[in-house]
């Protein structure tokens, strides 16, 4: 404090320029915080994302946690069934964090395979190993996935992207995007996130790569956030009366339930039903348009930050999207009635 009030003492001349200059370095500290909420220096502007989704074939790659739990199957096997509308050009094997530990993705991968094989379209859509959870920010995990998400998105154009249907962890998408930043406005970022939104960015998928989860909200790419689900729900005698009989992959979709006692409850929710429900019939869901928040090591949303547009989907309607598995089923057990015989 002493030499505060010697300072004090300082002739008025030399202080006033002192003042002057301590306003305009102030002033223009104010002005780029302003601008740096809109736009930090030199980040390129979100590319917006299209939704409602055009009618006609959309291009998906969808990157699945398949191992982890049920509802991915349910969501493939849906996928599956409309192939004129979602033409699916390759699946992706991701990790699911610690609960899959190093062989998560090995084990995702031998699931796709096994719902392809039920639904009798074993190797006729490549599968691809994606990558392990993000160490550094700053260096994107490469993988085979990640390396044909790239590829993939590059085939595409702005007007006719490649849907990339994230239902794990955003780890593949990030890192592609990471890796080539061309493809930013080349990729239809669809992500299962189911977040407790407003308030903060948690979720199992979040938990899995906080970073990759981070780097998603703070990119340029067109985003659409899938933030429900959780209303997916069906017992176990729905889907034995529903789904048991339509063929292999009806049959594997009931039977998978036994897993875990957990899945057998009647308020087990399919979450990821709704991703493909929303591609297949967007009149299915509700969404809004909002500002992109930054997310917060703490995983809060940080809504200062003005990161671009993106899409919030936040409700699905239920019935619609059990209607939609159904004659999925059944479109899938008819062709694999109907394919030649080896």
């Amino acid at each position: 404090m002493r030499g505060f009030y010697q300072r004090e003492r300082t002739a008025r001349t030399g202080v006033i320029p002192h003042l002057i200059r301590l306003h305009r370095w102030v002033a223009a500290l104010t002005v780029g915080c302003s601008l740096g909420a809109l736009v930090s220096p030199g980040k390129t502007p979100r590319w917006p994302a299209p939704w409602p989704p055009p009618p006609g074939p959309l291009r998906v790659v969808i990157d699945a946690d398949a191992a982890n739990e049920i509802d991915d199957q349910y969501a493939l096997a849906q996928a599956l069934g409309f192939p004129e509308r979602l033409k699916i050009e390759g699946l992706i094997a991701a990790h699911y964090g610690d609960f899959g530990g190093s062989a998560g993705i090995e084990e995702s991968y031998r699931e796709i395979q096994r719902v392809l094989e039920k639904a009798g379209l074993a190797e006729t859509i490549p599968v691809k190993r994606g990558s392990e959870p993000f160490a550094f920010a700053d260096r994107p995990p490469d993988s085979e996935g990640v390396r044909f998400i790239i590829e993939r998105a590059m085939q595409g154009t702005p007007e006719n992207p490649l849907w990339l249907v994230m239902l794990g962890p955003a780890t593949n998408g990030v890192a592609a995007l990471k890796l080539e930043p061309r493809i930013a406005d080349r990729v239809v970022f669809f992500w299962h996130g189911r977040t407790q939104w407003p308030a903060r960015c948690w979720n199992f998928n979040v938990f899995n790569d906080v970073k990759a989860a981070r780097l998603l909200f703070e990119s340029e790419a067109r985003f659409i956030l899938f933030d429900t689900g959780t209303f997916l729900t069906i017992s176990q005698e729905e889907t034995r009366r529903r789904f048991a009989p339509l063929g292999a992959l009806g049959g594997y979709l009931h039977a998978i339930r036994a897993r875990a006692p957990a899945y057998l409850l009647p308020r087990k929710s399919m979450w990821d039903l709704g991703d493909t429900t929303a591609l297949l019939d967007p009149s299915a869901v509700r969404f809004e348009r909002v500002q992109a928040p930054a997310v917060g090591y703490d995983l809060s949303y940080n809504f200062k930050r003005k990161l671009g547009e993106i899409v919030r989907i936040h409700e699905v309607d239920r019935e619609r999207a059990f209607d939609l598995l159904e004659r999925a089923l059944q479109r899938v057990q008819a062709m694999s009635a109907a394919a030649p015989q080896p």
